[in-house]
């Protein structure tokens, strides 16, 4: 994929500024996500248009003008070329998303991590996926893994009810428990010592979250 692009975007861009680029983007389903250098943005929209025209399965292009941010875990995506929706189907190891690339966190770049935790998982262990987003890491435990239940946990409406619908769309071995809300409050209120494994797909704030994943985690 990286030498199609490159060959598309050699007519547009040097080849230092193509190396740049193409280290900057995500392909997720049919939809392109890319962060242009400062020093290229005056070439967005012919580099948008070339994507479009040279990916035959891509139906939309777009900037992201933001970095993931907020409460929500949200970006800012301006369309470039093509249809301006954000939604789009992502297959993984034999699941099936339907994401929002602007109004719910989602990382293609994750894809290691969630094979090697559903890998990790065992029959009839509870998981608290604290920062579920729309439901990857639940999904993919839950797949194959007999009398699994994970509580899918997330304070954005957009990613619970994306994770409400992937639930529906994937045939689950397990149980997949989407709960909306602040995670130390439901914890706090539905889920001590419960959960087998505790996931939090927080980096940047999981400090703040600790007390919550030792107590929704059994003793022992």
């Amino acid at each position: 994929c990286q030498r199609i692009l490159k060959k598309s975007l050699e007519s547009v861009l040097t080849s230092k500024e193509s190396e740049e680029l193409i280290s900057a983007f995500d392909q997720i389903g049919n939809i392109i996500i890319v962060r242009i250098p400062d020093s290229l943005l005056s070439k967005k929209k012919i580099i948008g248009e070339t994507l479009l025209n040279e990916v035959k399965i891509v139906k939309s292009v777009f900037y992201q003008s933001s970095a993931v941010e907020g409460d929500f875990r949200t970006r800012n995506l301006e369309i470039l070329a093509g249809v301006d929706n954000t939604e789009t189907e992502y297959k993984e190891f034999g699941c099936k998303f339907i994401v929002d690339v602007e109004n719910a966190f989602f990382s293609p770049r994750l894809s290691t991590e969630r094979e090697r935790i559903a890998k990790l998982t065992q029959d009839g262990e509870v998981i608290t996926n604290m920062f579920a987003g729309v439901g990857m890491f639940s999904i993919m435990a839950a797949k194959k893994k007999k009398k699994c239940s994970v509580y899918s946990l997330d304070l954005n409406p957009v990613a619970s009810e994306l994770c409400e619908r992937n639930i529906k769309l994937n045939k689950l071995a397990g149980n997949v428990i989407s709960i909306n809300g602040d995670a130390s409050k439901i914890i706090k209120e539905q889920l001590i010592d419960k959960s087998d494994r505790t996931l939090m797909l927080l980096p940047e704030r999981s400090d703040e979250f600790l007390e919550s994943a030792i107590d929704t985690t059994k003793d022992g």
